[in-house]
């Protein structure tokens, strides 16, 4: 439809068919919205049908009239019917909800790993970052010779594993987008999920962003390693990355634990240890929602 039909069209009728259908399944498919059918049927049964319907002291007269063997029989039908709806209900909620569980805790454990790996690898490339930086550092300020050699030679190894490291990163920040996309219709049941999802995807983000620095590595016959390693090292480069994520690695854990807290709330609960807890750790929960509310002011 929205390859077919220009765009001014195709989207209002994409939320007034959405609105329609979501107000019939309330109305038709939910033993509430049944019962607000049958009373706005009741009330509007002349206009609609023609029909006036017993009032509640009419329809009591009409059944005080009937003979014993027909109460008994609409009594008996009556239960029956009710007992049935009840049953039904019960039976179907809990079935949905059973599944509802389950997926949130899918879904939960998905994203704690996912974000956990994103987190290790936002950690190990800063590390080689700020090795690189200390490395320069100590080789500008005018180390012993054979310390200059090792600090080149050994980031110039660690390089590898951070090309690793960094070519992981940055699918995970690719594969981000199938893990909004699997569980979109989860996260945008319930308020504050999708948003809180979505602020960790963009701190990943800006961390992937900045993990293409230049790799110092070895040349053969290299007549000055150490020189060749300075000039293959971009100090600004390290010190971005480095701060990106400083900025951007609190969001990660925070923002995930966040959605994940509020998916498995309704299957662990919030008791009175919890609430204990909660209060034992008052201190540095101020800190973090402090230092988060800043970085994100800014």
């Amino acid at each position: 439809m929205f390859t077919k039909i220009p765009p001014f069209i195709s989207i209002p009728i994409f939320y007034i068919f959405v609105t329609l259908g979501y107000l019939y399944r309330f109305f038709f498919g939910n033993i509430y919205g049944i019962f607000v059918s049958a009373l706005i049927l009741y009330i509007y049964s002349l206009p609609l049908l023609g029909v006036t319907p017993f009032e509640a002291s009419e329809l009591i007269s009409w059944f005080s009239l009937q003979n014993e063997s027909s109460k008994a029989a609409l009594l008996a039908s009556i239960i029956t019917v009710i007992g049935f709806l009840i049953a039904y209900a019960t039976a179907t909620a809990n079935w949905k909800s059973q599944l509802l569980a389950n997926l949130k805790m899918e879904a939960s454990g998905d994203i704690e790993v996912f974000f956990s790996e994103c987190s290790q690898l936002s950690t190990d490339c800063k590390i080689f970052a700020i090795s690189l930086i200390e490395a320069v550092d100590r080789i500008q300020k005018g180390c012993a010779p054979q310390e200059a050699d090792f600090l080149a030679s050994y980031n110039r190894d660690q390089g590898q594993k951070f090309l690793q490291q960094r070519q992981r990163l940055s699918t995970l920040a690719i594969e981000v987008h199938r893990l909004q996309g699997k569980y979109h219709t989860l996260l945008i049941s319930s308020p504050s999920l999708s948003s809180g999802l979505n602020s960790g995807v963009q701190a990943l983000q800006k961390i992937a962003n900045k993990v293409w620095i230049h790799v110092p590595y070895h040349i053969q016959s290299d007549s000055n390693p150490v020189q060749s390693f300075i000039n293959q090292v971009n100090v600004t480069e390290c010190s971005e990355l480095k701060n990106a994520v400083n900025e951007n690695y609190g969001e990660l854990g925070f923002s995930s634990g966040g959605v994940r807290g509020n998916l498995m709330s309704p299957v662990v609960g919030f008791n009175l240890w919890s609430l204990i807890f909660l209060f034992k750790e008052h201190k540095g929960l101020i800190k973090i929602i402090n230092e988060r509310y800043n970085k994100l002011k800014k």
